[in-house]
């Protein structure tokens, strides 16, 4: 069976729902705990794909997570060998930093949490819904650093907060600032566990992130399923 490993960076209260969407499409997903000690896998011929997740880690500074070091060198194997690889959040940041961008806080101390709008580019069309006929999707965040465009890469999709959200890298490796996994459950522990953020500059209160929840996570749902679904493939390709 091949494999996807989904490289964690914390306790989660459930499999999010790109795990579960690639699990039920026959995709053996291994979860890696490597800020828990687990050893980062090697990518192999059943590899195929590598998702990195968000995480409280800051890649602005790698010696108090050394581990992050490994997950970003597994990640390279992986792009040298066009096996896909999706960063989420703190895995966009990687893959961004490895590719030569700066990462770091906002210019002027904002800090993305909600539901925020996202702006495709003109490339990114292929692969984002567009804002005609609707609004646009509204897709959730929750940081306080992000990236900007590294050297070679095409960006998919700007936002509100941080500007660059959503790039490509040759044909199979993206990279997002959002956050498309976002289950109920797993916004519920964000609100308790980032509750220090509301009322900082760039975010929404808990009724706005509620009631953007309600409104676009069916959208987002459907969009990152297909979405993973065309990186990934059928499971049982060679």
């Amino acid at each position: 069976m091949r494999e996807i490993f989904i490289l964690e960076h914390g306790p989660m209260p459930e499999p999010d729902r790109g795990q579960k969407h690639l699990a039920a499409r026959g995709f053996a997903v291994r979860s890696v705990a490597s800020y828990d000690g687990e050893a980062v896998p090697d990518v192999d011929e059943r590899t195929a794909g590598i998702v990195i997740m968000g995480g409280p880690q800051m890649v602005t500074d790698l010696d108090a997570a050394s581990y992050l070091r490994d997950e970003i060198a597994l990640a390279d194997k992986a792009m040298k060998r066009d096996v896909p690889v999706v960063g989420i959040c703190l895995g966009a940041q990687m893959l961004a930093l490895h590719l030569g961008a700066h990462v770091g806080y906002h210019d002027d101390g904002h800090v993305a949490f909600g539901y925020y709008p996202l702006d495709p580019t003109d490339d990114g069309l292929d692969i984002l819904p567009g804002h005609d006929p609707g609004p646009p999707l509204h897709v959730p965040a929750g940081n306080a650093q992000g990236f900007d465009l590294p050297a070679g890469a095409t960006l998919l999709a700007r936002g509100e907060v941080f500007p660059n959200q959503a790039y490509r890298v040759g044909q199979m490796t993206y990279g997002f600032q959002f956050h498309p996994e976002l289950t109920r459950p797993i916004l519920d522990q964000w609100q308790r566990v980032l509750a220090g953020n509301y009322g900082k500059p760039g975010t929404q209160t808990r009724a706005e992130q509620d009631a953007l929840f309600g409104r676009h996570d069916a959208r987002l749902h459907d969009w990152f399923t297909r979405f993973l679904d065309d990186v990934f493939g059928d499971p049982r390709r060679q």
